[in-house]
């Protein structure tokens, strides 16, 4: 029995669809590669700037402390993204670099921080007064 005709081009067709699928499969993992590497950079100077804000008692503070305990527990503290827009523009990229930061890091981000932990804690304390 022969070989139709059509089926050289079929396989030829399908191996130059697998081509393309691993080729795109390598381009997305050195842009996700290239992303992490751009928000290792950036991620700790903006998270320590959420952080300073986020110790004081405005209220910029008040929205870096949500938007850090929705990062540190979001299933107890769900961030509403309108908070983005009454913050300040330096507030904003940062809290963008963090979101982004923790989308893609291995670790938890309080974890970069010296008593993380505590410092969550803290916020967790002064924002449920907060909700009375």
């Amino acid at each position: 029995m022969t070989t139709p005709p059509s089926m050289p081009r079929v396989t030829q067709r399908l191996r130059e669809r697998n081509h393309k699928t691993l080729e795109a499969m390598y381009l997305a993992e050195a842009d996700a590669k290239r992303r992490l590497d751009r928000v290792e950079q950036l991620g700790p100077a903006a998270l320590n700037r959420l952080v300073r804000v986020a110790q004081g008692d405005s209220g910029q503070s008040h929205h870096c402390r949500r938007l850090l305990l929705a990062i540190y527990n979001g299933p107890e503290w769900p961030f509403e993204l309108t908070r983005l827009r009454v913050i300040d523009r330096d507030l904003q990229d940062a809290a963008l670099v963090v979101i982004e930061w923790a989308t893609y890091t291995g670790r938890e981000l309080h974890e970069y921080l010296p008593n993380g932990d505590g410092l969550m804690q803290r916020f967790w304390l002064i924002e449920t007064r907060g909700e009375d």
